[in-house]
Formats: C-alpha cells, sequence, structure tokens
C-alpha cells in the first residue's frame, strides 16, 4: 500500500479536533476489512485523491469516533478540507468527481451514468451476508438461490443493457472502469473468498461477463493497492460464519 495509515486510537484529543478543520486536507475513517470502506478506498486511489487513511477498528469503534466524527457508527467517513461526507457510495462518488472530474460515475452521460446506478440499485448483498451466517443446512440453498437471482440480474445488465460495449472490454461500459464496479466488485473480492471457504459456494461460477469484470478490476494497480491477502479476510469473518 502506497498510502499512509494511522491508527484512530493514536489520535490524541488536540489531533482530533485538527482533523475537524479547514486544513485543505483528505482524512479518509476506514477499515480495511469493510467492503463498503473498500468503495472509497478504491475510488480515492484510482481518482488520485490526495488523502491519508485513518484505520478505524470496527470490533470495538472508538467511542470518540462515534461521539465526535460519525454518530451512524459507520465506516467509511471522509473529511475533505473539514467538510463531513458520509455514506460509502457518496464518498467514492465525491472523490471521484472532485479528485477525478466524475469519470468513474459518467458525469458527462447521463445515459450511462444511469446504467452504472440501476447496476448498482439491483445488487442486492444482504443474501452474501446470510449466506455467511447461516447455521441451519436447511436453509443454506434458500440463500444460494437469493445469491444467484442478484447476479442473473447483474449478468444481464452488463450483457443486455451494456450490450453496445460487450465487445469493447470486460467492464460494464467496455474498457472504462466505472462506478458500477467501484460499488460492486469490492463485495465479489470478499465473498469470492469467504464463501468459497467457508460454504464451499463458488460466487461467480456460471457468470462469465461479472467473472470477466472481476478479474479485470482485481489486476488493476489500484485496486491491488487497497487489499490485503485471502488469509486476512478469512480470519477476519471467522465470526460471522462460525458465531
Amino acid at each position: 500500500m502506497t498510502f499512509e495509515i494511522t491508527d484512530f486510537n493514536t489520535l490524541s484529543a488536540a489531533d482530533r479536533a485538527s482533523l475537524k478543520t479547514k486544513d485543505g486536507k483528505v482524512h479518509l475513517f476506514n477499515n480495511l476489512i469493510c467492503p463498503f470502506g473498500h468503495r472509497a478506498l478504491w475510488s480515492a486511489v484510482e481518482s488520485n485523491a490526495p488523502f491519508h487513511m485513518i484505520d478505524v477498528s470496527l470490533a470495538s469503534m472508538p467511542e470518540a469516533y462515534i461521539t465526535e466524527f460519525n454518530r451512524y457508527h459507520t465506516v467509511p467517513f471522509l473529511l475533505d478540507n473539514g467538510t463531513s461526507i458520509f455514506e460509502s457510495a457518496i464518498i467514492a462518488q465525491f472523490l471521484d468527481v472532485k479528485y477525478n472530474g466524475g469519470k468513474l460515475h459518467q458525469r458527462d452521460s447521463p445515459e450511462r451514468a444511469a446504467l452504472a446506478q440501476l447496476a448498482q440499485a439491483k445488487f442486492e448483498i444482504g443474501p452474501f451476508y446470510g449466506l455467511l451466517r447461516n447455521q441451519d443446512p436447511a436453509k443454506k440453498e434458500g440463500f444460494e438461490a437469493d445469491i444467484r437471482e442478484t447476479l442473473d440480474e447483474l449478468e444481464k445488465i452488463y450483457r443486455e443493457h451494456a450490450a453496445e460495449f460487450r465487445a469493447k472490454g470486460p467492464y460494464l461500459f467496455g474498457d472504462q472502469l466505472s462506478s458500477a464496479e467501484i460499488n460492486i466488485i469490492p463485495f465479489f473480492f470478499r465473498f469470492q473468498i469467504i464463501l468459497k471457504h467457508y460454504r464451499d459456494f463458488e460466487l461467480l461460477k456460471g457468470y462469465p461477463l461479472l467473472t470477466a469484470a472481476y478479474e479485470a478490476a482485481v489486476e488493476r494497480p489500484a485496486f491491488k493497492q487497497t487489499i490485503k491477502e485471502p488469509e486476512f479476510f478469512i480470519n477476519a469473518y471467522a465470526k460471522y460464519a462460525n458465531p
């Protein structure tokens, strides 16, 4: 990783107060485990935003983080020159628009922007967590069916709604990475690893277009800068798979 990471717990009260001033800096409060946080982090690196990351524990979220910065008890959270930005997809878009001309979010094409938003809107993450947390063998097939329903719809969007781009490259818009991948691939990356390990479920098997987009995305230099090794995620999600 080529960006600076500071542990939130090492910050003094004065340090924390200074982060909220108009300091001309970009502070991304995040955690490398979290796929929502990964949306913002990946967008920051792709956009060449001049940020540094402040690591916030999810297992024992500091009270000072909640009371002084993010009352929603979530990561990511962004302070850009003292301005608070909440929620992963909003932060990813903010960073792209401010530091990258909005290229990932198709700022110059309302039609493509709408299609990318459709893909994001039809991505239902609940069944992924449901299968991971499930302890009842009788419910396993139901969760798997729900996951496939979501993936079926995404594959159709890539195949039919974005048909004009299919000969141009693997992403929704051919050779152009978009907000569709920024918002979806971080989940594919984690659940490819952990569902195979804990539930013997191959997430993208039978979805050639989603597989192609995934394989292209994870090879991007910016993506590689924002991830850890598979064992990191296997260990991090163990408490959800085996409570």
